[in-house]
């Protein structure tokens, strides 16, 4: 949410930066504060410690926004900006009052609604700054102002209160608006990569992920293993006993190497028909005969009758394995991987093949 609400946030801190300077300027033409902190007015020398530590506060969030594009952590710094800024003019309007110098109050509304743009805030961080301005506000009137001016202050506090309340409510049904329309590309997103048969990445999804984890790796000098599976005698099984019967094999197939890979980075997508690719992070071709022998453990224990095989009487595997040089793409990985799985097809099937100068690995 705080990377997608990046630019308006940015939007926002200029508007904000040149509304904060308009103020400052403001403040110059209304008190005479050489003068002022030349005689020791403490309320003034506070006044402008506020004012320019805020302003601090704006420009290093602006800079650190605009700089990173994939900000996601700047949010303690944006509630800590929206907190000054409240604070700050609520501070400076009640010495304003005091001296009989022309204020608004109406800012402090203004401010509060602010608190609730999209500017990379959840809805309970902006309800919690928003209340805290209110509180501060109406705690500092109290305390600061003369009996005389109460009245007045008190109305104004039931409109902060008021303002939060319905600035509130547009918030909250502008993030649930939000948060439908994450789940919902999400999830469209989901049922684009995935194969509907199996449940596991379709190509697309498989492939994708390759691409994005092939550039991890290449960066951390981390080897991986790519590998196709293909079902020996596939085409056979299904004209003995039907595609009905196939399908369920292939879903049984995909669950149980899906299973298999417990580390985040591996990955299992169907490429097409009974074929298979396994993506192994941190693994090399030699490391790798251990996982991969599991995999066809795996897919052995499930018993699916297959009496058209020539290989066995239930379904088997055969799969080339490759491992990452640290430069090809993926596309260079599957075809020297299927050129592996075709030399162990050659060899009797039933095996996983090492690709090019590996060594074979017996299935």
């Amino acid at each position: 949410m705080r990377t997608g609400q990046r630019s308006s946030t940015l939007v926002c801190l200029i508007t904000a930066l040149g509304i904060w300077l308009t103020f400052i300027g403001l403040d110059l033409t209304r008190l005479d504060n050489i003068t002022m902190i030349a005689t020791g007015d403490g309320l003034v020398e506070l006044a402008i410690a506020l004012r320019l530590g805020t302003l601090a506060v704006i420009l290093r969030l602006v800079w650190i926004v605009r700089r990173n594009r994939h900000a996601r952590s700047y949010h303690h710094l944006t509630m800590l900006a929206l907190t000054l800024i409240g604070v700050t003019c609520a501070f400076i309007a009640n010495m304003y009052k005091l001296r009989g110098l022309p204020q608004a109050d109406i800012a402090q509304l203004v401010i509060i609604a602010a608190v609730f743009l999209p500017v990379g805030l959840t809805f309970f961080q902006s309800l919690g700054v928003a209340l805290l301005i209110a509180v501060f506000t109406t705690a500092l009137g109290f305390v600061m102002l003369e009996p005389a001016q109460l009245a007045e202050h008190g109305r104004l506090s039931i409109l902060l209160f008021f303002a939060v309340f319905v600035s509130a409510v547009g918030a909250w049904l502008r993030e649930r608006a939000e948060r439908d329309q994450f789940l919902l590309r999400r999830m469209l997103h989901s049922r684009a990569m995935s194969d509907a048969l199996t449940g596991i990445a379709n190509r697309r999804g498989f492939e994708e992920h390759v691409a994005m984890v092939l550039l991890q790796a290449r960066r951390d000098r981390v080897p991986v293993v790519f590998a196709v599976l293909d079902v020996d005698h596939f085409k056979r099984y299904n004209d003995r006993y039907g595609h009905q019967a196939g399908d369920i094999a292939l879903a049984l197939i995909a669950r149980a190497v899906d299973g298999t890979l417990r580390r985040p980075m591996d990955m299992v997508g169907r490429l097409g028909g009974e074929e298979f690719g396994l993506f192994l992070y941190d693994t090399t071709p030699e490391k790798a005969q251990e996982r991969l022998e599991q995999v066809a453990q795996a897919i052995a224990d499930l018993r699916i009758e297959h009496a058209a095989s020539p290989t066995a009487q239930y379904i088997t595997v055969s799969m080339g394995a490759v491992g990452f040089d640290g430069k090809e793409t993926a596309v260079d990985l599957y075809r020297r991987a299927d050129a592996a799985l075709y030399a162990g097809k050659a060899s009797g099937r039933n095996r996983v093949e090492l690709g090019e100068s590996g060594e074979r690995l017996a299935g």
